[in-house]
């Protein structure tokens, strides 16, 4: 009786939620039709202000005014001086001056007699008190450093974050409020004679050039030492930091019970260098999250954004949901004005990005990077999971070196500092002309997946889903249907399966493949087989767990599991990047004997972290062994990679078109497209799932990406019991007509611009933008539901325009 109950109140509860789908399903009752075009232009018109799209600059007079009578910067030699300022430097641009004690710097742009200072300037002049010492001390001084204390059993206290003249204790002579019948500028700098205590902390010249001088810092409380050096190179300020200059005395006193030494965990350089007070200064943040994002400085937000570089390491459980693949960030004073960028050379990959934006702690906008010298992390001792954290004695196996670049008039923007970025990586050799144009169309990118595997009675069987002479018949038809540039991957070729079955033994189940891989070759095509040499799973056929599967720096394996559309959960491994290194190898020869272009290697760009085995591995040596692997293959395409493979790329797949739209992002902004525009081909996620319509279009045009799909020939439910039904719509039939529109929509605008550089772009008006290239051509984007005009050119509602010279 009591299960008879129990089955019947189980169907009740189905029925009451089908019901309720199926009502949720319904819809909305219409609206009346004289509400719709007022209503919907005032949600769009929201919509186009929001941070999914760039705004326009455009500044208030009187805030304009404002800034530029009161709150730009300005100093005469006497004061600087009287600031214990010193010259250093002088180029045809720059004047750059430092205050050794603070470890503070002025740079002053001579073209324009624009101030940049390494201390938040401006204060007190909200008229209150900031008489705080301890804050004050950390705001004006330039050098932060990042301590823990460790006893003699390796237990960790809480890590402190300290300046120079906090360690210095040093106390000033007053408390730093604005006094409207006294002006005098220097008032918040005056400093009590004799309060900064060299025997706690001191800054030396120990060396000096015509173009560079090298610091002794020494922390003598904590007894450590590190050398700094600041120098000019091409005109850009450069800070360099030397790991094997880090020295570190601290000893355990065994004659005590228990006995603690400090040890070095990070060190932050400038980190207020051209911080912005309160909502005075317009500009923005140039933070490289996602495709690119803008913070604009003239909001209340009481928030801080802290990721780093090159994305987790989940070699120290470290996970964030930040995507920053380039290691730049930038600060903007009035737009097309004044501005600088950092670029990190050295070190990015241990390296921290901090925005703190103005709030209740706070009355500055500010953007800077931590150099994380060591890191912590989770020491295990027994199979319950218990532990307690340790840092490792020895430092990151990197020397830290940035380079800031100061930019002024129309090149101070987000496109100037791209555009800075992209010639630096072109000199460098990084990047070169590799963009596709045959037949002088843009490229798409389709990928076939051939095969995967289902759960069967015994162990699996393989579900085939496109064969070779399938994507021959569909490449000879978008052939015939105008698209000559095709890029193919196939995806399932393995017998060994598709998802979760990386890296893939090469046996090849479709004989046919050989005549597909000439069939498009001989037209001048690529054609790559996809693997991924960084993540396996359980059900890899060639990976040993013992042997191949990484372990973290807390010494357990690195394993996490993945769950299917079909609920079927898979345990998920990373593998040491030797082992990668060692299957990638094994692959070389199966690619040159196929004749194909390469493989497109899923994980291998946006994967990175520190390992155990036998020792502690860090990022850099992962970074070693996956330039390596990028480098085995004629071409290889990459998924979201980091800057650090940009080299070896020959395709860009997956780019994001958006970044984490944090709310106080608050513009979206292409810094990765400025920067790749011209050199590689790069190709948004498959349009397959593009839920935005005409407005992702509009985006691809607007940022020159190209289009990607992902097909079969055979209907997608066929693998609905497979791993690879997470592409949950994929026939070819269905999206052939659509692929052919959208790929002449798209190619009619950017194969005008192949091999072509973005030299502007600019917001003209809200959801209108006008991208203008160094072959003369210029595109017009109207994001808006209204015609729009610009001189004599008409932009269609939801359309763009192309105007050539």
């Amino acid at each position: 009786m009591a299960k008879s109950l129990k089955y019947l109140m189980i169907i009740a509860l189905t029925i009451m939620l089908t019901f309720g789908i199926a009502y949720g399903n319904q819809p909305d009752e219409p609206l009346d039709g004289t509400d719709i075009p007022s209503n919907f232009g005032y949600i769009n018109q929201l919509l186009l202000e929001s941070s999914r799209y760039t705004q326009t600059d455009d500044i208030p007079g009187e805030i304009l005014n404002a800034y530029r009578t009161i709150y730009t910067l300005s100093w005469t030699d006497e004061q600087l001086d009287t600031l214990g300022f010193e010259l250093m430097f002088e180029t045809d641009q720059l004047k750059i001056y430092f205050e050794k004690d603070s470890f503070s710097m002025m740079i002053e742009n001579k073209e324009t007699g624009y101030f940049w200072s390494s201390r938040p300037e401006f204060q007190g002049r909200s008229g209150q008190r900031e008489d705080n010492v301890a804050a004050r001390n950390l705001k004006n001084s330039g050098l932060w450093v990042q301590t823990v204390r460790v006893n003699d059993l390796g237990t960790l206290d809480v890590p402190v974050q300290q300046s120079i003249l906090q360690i210095a204790e040093q106390s000033y002579l007053n408390d730093a409020a604005f006094d409207p019948a006294n002006p005098d500028p220097l008032r918040p700098y005056e400093v009590e004679p004799g309060s900064y205590r060299k025997n706690r902390v001191e800054v030396t010249i120990i060396e000096q050039t015509a173009d560079s001088f090298t610091t002794r810092i020494e922390l003598k409380q904590m007894r450590i030492n590190f050398e700094v050096t600041i120098s000019i190179v091409d005109g850009k300020v450069e800070v360099y930091i030397p790991t094997d200059k880090i020295e570190e005395f601290g000893e355990y006193n065994p004659e005590l019970e228990r006995s603690f030494v400090t040890r070095l965990l990070s060190i932050s350089v400038f980190p207020f260098m051209g911080a912005s007070r309160e909502d005075r200064i317009p500009g923005y943040l140039v933070i490289p999250d996602g495709i690119g994002a803008l913070v604009r400085t003239n909001n209340f937000y009481n928030q801080t954004f802290q990721a780093r570089f090159f994305g987790s390491d989940l070699g120290q459980a470290n996970n964030i949901l930040p995507e920053l693949s380039l290691p730049i960030f930038g600060n903007i004073h009035e737009p097309n004005a004044n501005g600088y960028y950092a670029n990190i050379l050295e070190g990015a990959e241990h390296s921290t990005l901090i925005a703190e934006l103005w709030g209740s702690g706070t009355r500055y906008h500010r953007i800077s990077n931590r150099f994380n010298v060591r890191n912590v992390y989770r020491f295990i001792i027994n199979k319950a999971g218990e532990g307690n954290n340790t840092i490792a004695n020895e430092f990151n196996p990197s020397d830290y070196r940035i380079q800031y670049t100061f930019l002024s008039d129309d090149d101070a923007s987000y496109v100037g500092i791209a555009k800075d970025y992209r010639d630096l990586l072109i000199e460098n050799d990084v990047l070169s002309a590799r963009e596709n144009n045959t037949f002088d169309q843009i490229p798409v990118q389709l990928s076939y997946i051939m095969s995967d595997h289902e759960p069967a009675f015994i162990g699996t069987s393989r579900v085939e889903m496109t064969r070779a002479t399938d994507i021959m018949n569909a490449y000879d038809l978008f052939k015939d249907e105008g698209l000559s540039n095709q890029q193919i991957t196939l995806m399932g070729w393995s017998r060994d399966g598709f998802i979760n079955r990386a890296p893939y033994r090469t046996r090849l189940w479709d004989r046919d493949v050989d005549d597909l891989i000439s069939h498009v070759t001989q037209d001048g095509n690529d054609i790559y087989f996809e693997n991924n040499y960084t993540v396996a799973s359980q059900a890899s056929r060639g990976v040993n767990y013992n042997r191949d599967v990484a372990r973290s720096l807390s010494r357990l394996k690195m394993v996490f599991r993945s769950r299917s559309l079909t609920m079927q959960v898979s345990e998920m491994y990373y593998l040491y990047p030797d082992s990668s290194l060692r299957f990638a190898k094994g692959d070389k020869s199966f690619i040159e004997d196929m004749g194909a272009s390469g493989f497109h290697i899923s994980s291998l760009g946006n994967t990175l972290f520190s390992y155990y085995d036998g020792r502690n591995y860090y990022r850099t040596d992962a970074i070693d062994y996956y330039r390596q692997i990028a480098a085995l293959f004629p071409q290889v395409l990459l998924s979201r990679p980091n800057q650090y493979l940009y080299e070896y790329m020959d395709g860009y797949m997956d780019l994001p078109i958006t970044n984490s739209q944090y709310d106080y992002f608050t513009d979206l902004v292409p810094l990765i497209p400025i920067v790749l525009k011209g050199s590689v081909s790069y190709y948004a996620s498959y349009l397959n799932f593009n839920a935005l319509a005409e407005d992702r279009l509009l985006t691809m045009v607007d940022f020159g990406v190209n289009p990607s799909y992902v097909l079969t020939e055979e209907e997608t439910y066929e693998m609905r019991y497979t791993p690879a039904s997470v592409f949950y719509t994929t026939t070819r039939s269905k999206y052939q007509e659509e692929i052919v529109s959208t790929y002449h929509y798209l190619n009619d605008a950017l194969s005008l611009v192949l091999n072509a550089f973005i030299e502007d772009r600019e917001v003209i008006r809200t959801g209108l933008v006008r991208v203008t290239y160094d072959n003369g051509v210029i595109i017009y984007v109207n994001y808006t539901y209204q015609n729009q005009t610009v001189g004599d050119e008409l932009i269609l509602a939801r359309d763009y325009k192309v105007v050539t010279s």
